[in-house]
């Protein structure tokens, strides 16, 4: 009735603010269309959340909860500049999960009069946070996830690489998180189901900024004193190579 989503069905059930800003925030960021009448139910009903009005699940931090309602409106665009006057938190107190959420709102909030000073300020607190051990993206705040918004380390990597792709002054930075965020998987998946949806938008976002086709240079391959060398841009039939194993007969 409060226009909140529900994780089972039933009239017993009260609905979850964390779910109905996961909602909004996944479909926004893919790019998918909800049916009109409930997602208007859910825009106002993060408006509430935000103003203070609406809570359910009082527990954890409302700060991040509340951040979790902005990028939702801002990701459905229905955010405005004095939201972020409602948030009470500072970008250097959100956990990465929830930095990268505010993140992505300030690319969905027209009208900012200070974005510059604000998005620079956010992005200099994320790269403190970002851990390279060797290729493999870590976060220096991985203990300090919100587990009440369905947060965890994967779903954080994700979504802070999803929200500075394409950002200026992230360009040399990108692949590198790419590669990153993909070295955390265990067997083909992230941690948690979240962290996968995540994924699926950052990858898509690196693939549509680097398509394959405009790769170049060259991939140089080596095993047992032989070497192999395939220059780039490559047709599929030429990406895969084979060396003899050392030491197996002929």
């Amino acid at each position: 009735p409060d226009g909140l989503l529900r994780y089972f069905p039933g009239e017993t059930l009260q609905g979850s603010e964390a779910l109905t800003a996961y909602v909004l925030s996944i479909t926004g960021a893919a790019q998918l269309a909800l049916p009109a009448a409930p997602r208007t139910r859910m825009i106002e009903a993060m408006k509430a959340v935000l103003d203070g009005r609406l809570r359910h699940e009082d527990y954890g931090d409302l700060r991040l909860t509340k951040v979790a309602a902005f990028a939702a409106l801002a990701r459905q665009g229905a955010a405005t500049p004095a939201m972020l006057g409602q948030l009470g938190i500072r970008p250097a107190d959100m956990p990465t999960s929830t930095l990268a959420d505010y993140l992505a709102a300030l690319d969905n909030l027209p009208g900012l009069t200070n974005a510059a000073t604000v998005n620079a300020e956010a992005e200099r607190v994320l790269r403190t946070r970002l851990v390279f051990e060797g290729t493999r993206l870590d976060l220096s705040d991985t203990g300090n996830m919100p587990w009440w918004l369905m947060a965890s380390a994967d779903e954080a990597a994700n979504k802070a690489t999803a929200a500075v792709l394409g950002r200026p002054g992230w360009r040399d930075d990108a692949p590198r998180l790419m590669v990153g965020t993909a070295l955390r998987q265990s067997r083909g998946h992230w941690d948690t189901t979240t962290a996968n949806a995540w994924g699926a938008v950052a990858a898509r976002r690196f693939a549509a900024l680097y398509p394959a086709q405009t790769i170049t240079g060259t991939t140089q391959l080596g095993y047992a004193g032989r070497s192999i060398a395939r220059g780039w841009p490559l047709a599929d039939s030429a990406r895969q190579v084979t060396f003899p194993l050392k030491g197996a007969g002929p």
